[in-house]
């Protein structure tokens, strides 16, 4: 007995049925086969691999491997025996399952949404622990940087050690760069220098589009490759700078 003869509608009816649900399972990541053996296990509840093979028209060899598949998906389950017997879970079941996690998918899909920017680009901050590694990406920013460099720290001295040739190299190229240090502190050939005491955190920002903002000792710092983020950051340090006596 097949599944025309189970359904009774002819093969062409079928064969349409067969498209439809499958269709849509295959949104939740079923192949043809996975698909047709699932619905054969439903309609018939239980049966081995080659009876659900013979059932769903899909080759033997075929059958138990989608129907392992099935059970790793938690759609099916099986008790293992000579033969191995599939059984169906409750249709209810499965469906409450995958209605909870699709709604919450789409609930995390509204917590992205509120976190883009008007322009729609996601406002994506890494984090990056060791002083090695944070005053690497520093000067990966200055040495990427084509129209203007940024940084205020109080770290000058191990930046500047660190970084000189950079930014010489980047004045070679018309890049401007601004420095904000405390007084008296030697800063590195730049554009500008902007004098500020009490200086606590490092902050970066690369032609408005990288920018870092690391701990007092360069322990840590979160970089963003985010336009929005950089560009409104520079905007702020533009306007702080403006009110920063030289």
């Amino acid at each position: 007995m097949d599944l025309t003869d189970i359904l009774k509608l002819d093969t062409k009816g079928v064969e349409e049925e067969y498209r439809r649900i499958s269709s849509v399972l295959r949104k939740i990541g079923l192949s043809d086969y996975e698909s047709r053996a699932y619905v054969a296990l439903i309609v018939h509840q239980h049966g081995t691999a080659d009876e659900v093979a013979s059932f769903a028209s899909i080759p033997r060899t075929s059958a138990y491997k989608a129907l392992r598949s099935l059970r790793e998906k938690d759609l099916i389950d099986m008790t293992e025996g000579r033969p191995t017997i599939f059984h169906s879970l409750p249709i209810q079941e499965i469906k409450k399952k995958f209605t909870e996690e699709i709604g919450e998918a789409f609930n995390d899909l509204e917590s992205v949404q509120g976190m883009l920017s008007d322009r729609g680009t996601p406002q994506l901050v890494f984090t990056i622990s060791g002083k090695d590694r944070v005053l690497s990406k520093i000067g990966d920013i200055l040495e990427s940087s084509r129209r203007r460099f940024i940084i205020s720290t109080s770290q000058m001295q191990r930046i500047r050690v660190a970084h000189s040739q950079k930014f010489k190299d980047s004045l070679r190229r018309g890049v401007e760069i601004l420095v904000v240090a405390e007084p008296f502190v030697k800063v590195p050939e730049c554009t500008k220098v902007y004098r500020k005491r009490d200086l606590i955190a490092t902050d970066v920002i690369g032609d408005g589009v990288l920018a870092l903002i690391a701990s007092p000792d360069l322990s840590i710092c979160g970089f963003s490759d985010n336009p929005f983020l950089a560009g409104h950051l520079e905007n702020f340090m533009m306007m702080v700078l403006g009110k920063t006596s030289k």
